[in-house]
């Protein structure tokens, strides 16, 4: 059996029985119907997951539950720890498949960018009629082409057969004015209306002070700038937008230049998927939960734990 399929089946076995969700409080919260979740329960009892108990091995349908709960997350996907490409790929794949049971026809669906999200169309292996992908931000820099945004909306695109619209515009420019310039032509404000109006986003979440971090090695901040990034607290970057250790919006220039979404227009999108893991990312990960600016977090095992140890409601779970 297919580690996805043993972490799915074994998470809708646990709510159902040591949660006492009904089927249609299971299908609501995955996004499925409720008789997928009738078949699901079926073969976790078939395929020897159900027996008198739900059995937990290699499985972390016991941790994602409590982090859902802690952050007042929709779902957690969990994966085991790994370091460096590995991990990249194993969150992207386990991504791939939350959006395959996710995404339906008619969704417009927002991607940021990044060196994990890169990945995830290489894991897909589901057409979906009517969907279109957008970025959510603009192109970053002149290195690293094929982990852009506009790059990785084509792979989705071609992966799923939906359709791709794409957003030429530099991430970043050198001021406000610049910027309220671009995003007021009428072909770069279409696309970010567009990407305002998504039912799901797929977004990154980077560490910016990080030496190793990919936002420094694009080349779109001097010295100076990522200093005052620092100093702002930075921990924390969703779709180049800056953030604190608590996730609020760092009060620094650098946000107010980016040419994509605001926060606020993230925030409300029905749907938002962050994918991170990896030590480098713990802190920049709390910031994005504490936020409250994802409704999905699929992370590594390790990041997970960090996450429980560090929140304030562990508590009254137990832990």
């Amino acid at each position: 059996m297919a580690s996805n399929d043993k972490r799915i089946l074994t998470k809708v076995a646990h709510m159902y029985y040591d949660e006492s969700m009904t089927q249609q409080e299971i299908a609501n919260k995955l996004g499925i119907s409720r008789p997928s979740v009738s078949r699901l329960l079926q073969r976790a009892r078939d395929e020897g997951i159900v027996e008198i108990k739900i059995r937990y091995e290699g499985s972390y349908a016991k941790l994602e539950n409590i982090l859902e709960k802690t952050f007042g997350l929709r779902e957690v996907i969990v994966t085991p720890p790994e370091e460096g490409e590995g991990l990249k790929h194993r969150l992207a794949e386990a991504t791939a498949e939350y959006l395959e049971r996710t995404i339906k026809e008619g969704d417009i669906v927002g991607v940021s960018w990044g060196t994990t999200l890169v990945h995830i169309p290489k894991y897909i292996d589901t057409k979906v009629k009517n969907v279109t992908f957008v970025p959510l931000v603009g192109g970053a820099g002149q290195t690293k082409l094929d982990i852009h945004s506009n790059a990785i909306v084509i792979n989705f695109a071609r992966a799923f057969g939906g359709k791709g619209r794409l957003l030429h515009a530099p991430v970043t420019v050198s001021s406000i004015e610049v910027r309220e310039s671009l995003v007021s032509d009428r072909s770069i404000k279409q696309i970010l209306d567009l990407a305002a109006k998504s039912t799901i986003a797929v977004v990154g979440i980077g560490s910016p002070t990080d030496p190793e971090s990919t936002i420094r090695q694009t080349g779109y901040y001097s010295g100076s700038e990522l200093n005052h990034l620092k100093e702002a607290g930075a921990v924390c970057d969703i779709s180049w937008i800056f953030l604190d250790k608590e996730g609020n919006l760092c009060p620094i220039e650098l946000n107010e230049r980016v040419i994509g979404i605001s926060i606020e227009d993230l925030d409300k999108i029905p749907t938002v998927v962050g994918v991170a893991g990896g030590k480098a990312k713990h802190e920049a990960v709390l910031a994005a939960v504490k936020g409250r600016h994802l409704d999905i977090l699929v992370t590594d095992e390790e990041t997970a734990e960090f996450l429980l140890k560090n929140s304030e409601r562990i508590e009254v779970y137990g832990i």
